[in-house]
């Protein structure tokens, strides 16, 4: 019985010209489930980093920061009334 967290390395280290046509199958397989593992995991992260940019929006915190490093924008806006 072919192992998945044991036994792909197997067929990492054997050249695919080696291989017999199930060897190939199982080797497609492997890299179809660890691109889609890859996949998942950055699409997370990806959302991790939205919620944590949609809650520093949401509290206000991004205004208060881009107000401390755009000083100048808020007095022409505040002169030009």
């Amino acid at each position: 019985m072919f192992n998945p967290f044991k036994d792909h390395e197997r067929y990492l280290e054997k050249d695919p010209k080696d291989m017999s046509l199930d060897e190939l199958r199982m080797l497609l397989k492997i890299r179809r489930l660890d691109l889609s593992l890859e996949w998942n995991e950055f699409q997370s992260k990806l959302r991790f980093w939205q919620r944590v940019g949609r809650s520093i929006k949401q509290s206000g915190l991004l205004e208060q920061i881009l107000s401390k490093f755009s000083p100048s924008q808020k007095e022409d806006s505040s002169s030009s009334n």
